[in-house]
């Protein structure tokens, strides 16, 4: 017997507002959250290493005792934070659920190495005393465990280093988990934390980051003939997946049914991408045929979009391929323009967002799309946010080596 999931909680901490409803009132007003850092001081580094992404609204005290906040990394004071978002806006703490019956998986691709790693490593080389908790809390898995331990979970806990597309991984397995059985609920997203002086350094020195002279909102402009790069971003996103019979019968609100998850692989390069749109059009057909729908279905798609040229082109002709004619009537739009590339985080922040969609009927827009790309021609919902009538939301990921990842949720029953 196969169980349908459903999301019944959403939590989130993102460049444009800590908390579902500040986050979604910034997105649809097409507010940036794109700016120079203030958390480090950035006048030193290469031009394209001084716009991020950043967190400036959040306080770890709002969300978990002082003693974990000064030991918790910050990657994982994100993912609590987000998860108990979501467990309040489920009202999953008065659920009559065995423990054993809950799960809980997160993605991340970076974890503990910014604030953990970075400051414990350089005290070493200094031949200073190191944070003796930097072995519990630097490892990718700390956030998931502080989640499992926080909401008193007993079932099975996951965490997934799939790059970008490891948050939708996180909530796609979550979703199987209960679509067979092995749990009743689950909590999954994806939580990023990258920012600093070396990694962003990493980031220029293969080239990806965005080389705008420009004001640091307009950095982020996916599909526009001048994006040039991403911007790399941090944040958390976390929902609350459930057994819709359970859901139901404890009188949850369903914010959408996760009909198909999938994922495919170009197996070429860590880096580039094919500009075809083969694999993406790969994993977005596979998720229609697998939530037995076909293409027209299909009324809005969450699209990846991260400013990077060839990853924009790749998009676009993967959704050409598949819709065909009808690609170009396909709302479409990216929340990357606003909070930048969050690498995991970024993928859960879609399925938030697209929630959301479902809810108000009304698509974010891609801001910052002021030039037409003639190879970048489709609805990007430019710079406005949009009523639309969303029945079926198509999410779609894509990670380091080629990996695709697409999503499709609907309106519950």
């Amino acid at each position: 017997m196969k169980h349908q999931p459903v999301i019944t909680g959403l939590g989130i901490v993102s460049p444009i507002g800590v908390g579902v409803e500040k986050f979604w009132a910034a997105a649809l007003a097409g507010k940036s959250g794109i700016s120079t850092p203030t958390s480090f001081d950035a006048t030193m580094l290469p031009a394209d290493c001084r716009v991020v992404g950043e967190v400036k609204d959040f306080d770890p005290l709002g969300w978990m005792p002082a003693r974990m906040a000064k030991t918790a990394g910050r990657f994982s004071q994100f993912a609590i934070a987000a998860a108990k978002m979501a467990r309040l806006d489920a009202g999953l703490d008065t659920a009559d659920l065995p423990p054993e019956q809950l799960k809980v998986s997160i993605g991340t691709s970076m974890n503990g190495q910014v604030d953990l790693g970075e400051s414990t490593f350089a005290a070493f080389l200094q031949g200073k005393d190191v944070l003796p908790w930097t072995t519990n809390e630097y490892p990718a898995h700390a956030a998931t465990s502080h989640i499992a331990i926080d909401a008193g979970a007993h079932g099975q806990t996951t965490t997934f280093s799939t790059a970008c597309a490891a948050g939708l991984d996180a909530i796609g397995w979550a979703a199987e988990e209960i679509r067979r059985g092995q749990a009743t609920a689950a909590i999954a997203g994806g939580t990023e934390t990258p920012l600093s002086p070396y990694s962003l350094t990493l980031f220029h020195s293969v080239g990806v980051l965005s080389r705008w002279q420009g004001p640091p909102e307009e950095a982020s402009r996916p599909f526009d003939r001048l994006r040039s790069g991403l911007v790399l971003a941090e944040g958390a996103a976390v929902v609350v997946i459930e057994d819709e019979e359970f859901a139901r019968a404890r009188g949850a609100k369903i914010y959408a049914r996760l009909l198909s998850f999938t994922s495919t692989s170009e197996a070429v390069h860590l880096r580039k991408v094919d500009e075809n749109g083969e694999a993406v059009a790969s994993a977005i057909g596979t998720a229609i045929r697998q939530a037995d729908l076909a293409p027209p279905d299909i009324d809005y798609i969450c699209a990846h979009g991260n400013s990077m040229v060839d990853y924009d082109l790749a998009e676009t002709s993967g959704i050409k391929r598949v819709f065909q004619k009808r690609a170009w009537s396909i709302p479409v739009s990216s929340l990357k323009s606003m909070c930048g590339q969050a690498l995991a985080a970024g993928s859960a922040m879609q399925i938030v967002a697209a929630c959301l969609t479902l809810r108000d009927q009304t698509v974010s827009p891609t801001i910052n799309y002021q030039v037409p790309d003639p190879d970048c021609d489709l609805d990007y919902v430019a710079n406005e946010a949009r009523r639309v009538r969303v029945r079926h939301a198509l999410i779609h990921s894509h990670s380091l080596g080629g990996s695709h990842v697409a999503m499709i949720i609907g309106l519950p029953g």
